[in-house]
């Protein structure tokens, strides 16, 4: 999907979210158009692109209806333009004179010197960044995110304070769509980072290669009328050191023009007051800058607008979040048999809360089975053999049961048939809190989840707390895609 699609799509999610009471949204606005609803196979098959169509129905009704929501928008319509980017740093890297007005060119201190060290420590951060992703983040993204963030709650709070003086406009309506507003620029800044920081690079990249070409056009164009000279001075270095740093800074110039670096004597000659013609010495820095700076910058410049670009048109919804999974749930988990396995103690066939949970978890068109109990010490039992079908074995642990060893040893003994059934087959291990929480909700429960969460963890496993009184709303849907082992089970979305 796009960004346009995808910023309206969790702008209907926020107004969603805040309105539980259907106060705002009414129940059937917020349903499909009676054609989509009876083509279910159609939407079946589609997923992500009926979840786009039925944001754009809401999210038209709601912007016409309560018009400060259209500033949701606002920051999809700030463009920088990129031939003006250029321009500007055109202009100022060729009026940026890195000689000055005296025309003397110090080798061991030249401005472009500078220019060469600060992309190579740019080169460097990219490499860093490529070997271990995201160790960055902290501190040059978070610059840009706040940005954009700022951008975009400008034009958020510019309509809701022309909304608070009107006094047709009732305060619930107005905490409402505030509420809204701030949860969707959080989501939207989050989930189009990657889209952000892409095109923030690509124009950094494209500025910093104009910029270097500026003052090489400047250098070039103020030669032919100004005599530049050349010299150099050192307290630590001889000609034979600074002979060594210039062959190895020019040689890739060097040997691109064609002409060896002056010797040790012609060096030696140049210390003291700039007195000899500078023109090599410039050809040298001019090839380096284009080697070092302008065509890495250009070459890295494409391919981070090209990323961004394709981000651009394949922005990935995040399914995995429980709203999203309530709203396909009809739809999801074909192919996907959930064998549930109380341990130790006894469950409902007709729990409606288990069924439900396990339904958001997995979807409707999951075959969801809960088996007989596992009593204290026995084995797995076994499971169903079905080459067509993905199989998730829900262990559901009693909270009120304190964690031992021989719960570690069932898990494992999990695992390994798990394992042995290869993808994608699943292991999911589930607390069950609500027995407990009857006898105590405070530090005693805590206590005790975080001992079953240490003895899945020494397994290798993670758990969803279930019934957790503790909990925040939809928490088991939130952690329950990290808690699958091996991993999620993509096919049942």
């Amino acid at each position: 999907m796009t960004l346009a699609q995808l910023a309206k799509v969790l702008l209907v999610q926020a107004c969603e979210e805040h309105d539980p009471d259907h106060t705002f949204i009414l129940r059937y606005e917020r349903e499909p158009s009676r054609h989509e609803s009876s083509d279910s196979g159609n939407r079946a098959a589609r997923g992500d692109a009926w979840v786009i169509e039925r944001a754009e129905q809401i999210a038209d009704r709601l912007t016409k209806k309560y018009s400060a929501l259209s500033s949701a928008f606002t920051v999809l319509r700030i463009k920088i333009p990129l031939t003006l980017l250029i321009g500007c740093a055109l202009v100022g890297g060729f009026l940026a004179d890195p000689i000055g007005p005296a025309g003397h060119i110090n080798l061991l201190n030249f401005p472009l010197l500078t220019l060469l060290l600060w992309n190579a420590l740019v080169y460097v951060g990219l490499l860093v960044n490529l070997v271990v992703p995201g160790a960055s983040w902290g501190r040059s993204q978070f610059g840009l995110l706040g940005l954009a963030e700022w951008l975009l709650g400008l034009g958020v709070k510019g309509r809701l304070s022309r909304l608070r003086s009107d006094h047709a406009q009732s305060p619930a309506e107005v905490q409402w769509m505030a509420s809204s507003l701030a949860s969707y620029a959080a989501r939207l800044l989050y989930c189009g980072r990657d889209l952000l920081i892409a095109h923030a690079r690509s124009l950094l990249h494209a500025g910093a290669a104009a910029l270097a070409t500026g003052v090489i056009a400047g250098l070039y164009l103020r030669g032919f009328s100004f005599l530049y000279k050349a010299g150099w001075e050192s307290t630590f270095m001889g000609a034979e050191g600074v002979h060594t740093f210039l062959s190895i800074l020019f040689a890739p110039a060097s040997w691109l023009m064609g002409t060896a670096v002056p010797g040790v004597e012609v060096i030696a000659d140049l210390r003291g007051a700039a007195r000899a013609n500078a023109a090599i010495w410039i050809h040298f820095w001019a090839v380096t800058t284009v080697l070092s700076i302008i065509l890495p910058r250009t070459l890295l410049a494409v391919a981070t607008w090209m990323r961004k670009t394709s981000l651009a048109v394949d922005m990935d919804l995040p399914s995995h979040e429980p709203y999203f999974r309530r709203l396909l749930n009809p739809y999801r988990g074909k192919g996907l048999f959930v064998e549930v396995l109380a341990y130790s103690h006894h469950v409902r066939e007709a729990d409606d809360r288990l069924l439900a949970f396990l339904s958001d978890a997995f979807g409707v068109l999951a075959d969801i089975h809960i088996g007989n109990s596992v009593q204290y010490g026995d084995r797995p039992p076994e499971f169903p053999s079905d080459p067509d079908r993905g199989l998730c074995a829900v262990i559901l642990f009693n909270a009120a049961q304190a964690p031992e060893e021989t719960h570690s040893e069932f898990l494992e003994e999990l695992k390994a048939i798990i394992r042995s059934r290869g993808q994608p087959n699943m292991l999911l291990v589930v607390l069950d809190c609500g027995p407990y929480a009857q006898i105590d909700q405070g530090k005693r429960l805590k206590e005790r989840c975080q001992s079953w969460a240490t003895l899945a963890k020494e397994c290798g496993l993670q758990v969803v707390t279930y019934r957790d009184p503790s909990g925040t709303p939809d928490g088991e849907l939130h952690t329950l895609p990290d808690c699958l082992w091996p991993g999620d089970f993509r096919g049942a979305q």
